[in-house]
């Protein structure tokens, strides 16, 4: 879990379900990397899924990231850290589950 201050007011970004079904009812289809506009949905719906304070309208938040290109540079940074760090825990389950198949 991370934080990110915006109008000075810290946010808590985290990576979790629930920020890939705002996503869905926000855009109307399935989160992947490749639209910039998608990235910036994603950035939005995780501020909303996790901060019950967060109620900057859409075009005000994008209004924010143009004024400060920073803070989208760290949700990136967050996500693509998010990620990758589930995609080496769930490495570290498949060999377990392997070292457990070869045991047997």
């Amino acid at each position: 879990m991370k934080t990110i201050t915006i109008n000075k007011i810290a946010y808590t970004l985290k990576y979790t379900l629930r920020i890939l079904f705002i996503f869905e009812g926000l855009a109307g289809y399935p989160f992947k990397f490749g639209k910039l506009l998608d990235e910036y949905i994603l950035f939005y719906s995780t501020l909303l899924a996790n901060n019950e304070r967060f109620a900057i309208p859409f075009d005000e938040f994008i209004k924010l990231c143009d004024d400060n290109p920073s803070l989208f540079e760290e949700f990136k940074d967050f996500i693509l850290n998010e990620i990758k760090r589930q995609q080496q825990e769930a490495v570290k389950e498949e060999d377990v589950k392997k070292k457990r198949m070869q045991r047997k």
